[in-house]
C-alpha cells in the first residue's frame, strides 16, 4: 500500500492541529476525507501541491508524493 506526507500551511494547519501527517489516500477526493480537523468541503478549499506542482482534482498519488496543502492567500 502506498503512503503519501502531506504536509499542511497557514490557517489550515492551525485548524487541524498537526502540521504534516501521512495518508494511504490514493486519490484527492480521499485525501479531502482524511485531513484530521477539517471537513471535506473545507479541505477542498485549499491549494494542492504535489512535488511542488499544482495538480487537478483527478490526480492519482504515487508512492512518496510529497503533498502539500494550504489555505489560499488573500488580501488586498
Amino acid at each position: 500500500m502506498s503512503k503519501i506526507k502531506v504536509r499542511i500551511f497557514g490557517v489550515a494547519r492551525l485548524k487541524a492541529g498537526v502540521p504534516s501527517f501521512e495518508s494511504n489516500a490514493k486519490t484527492l477526493q480521499e485525501l479531502w476525507k482524511s485531513v484530521p480537523g477539517l471537513t471535506k468541503k473545507e479541505a477542498k478549499d485549499l491549494l494542492v501541491l504535489v512535488d511542488g506542482k499544482s495538480v487537478g482534482k483527478h490526480y492519482r498519488f504515487q508512492e512518496g508524493d510529497e503533498v502539500i496543502m494550504m489555505s489560499p492567500a488573500g488580501g488586498g
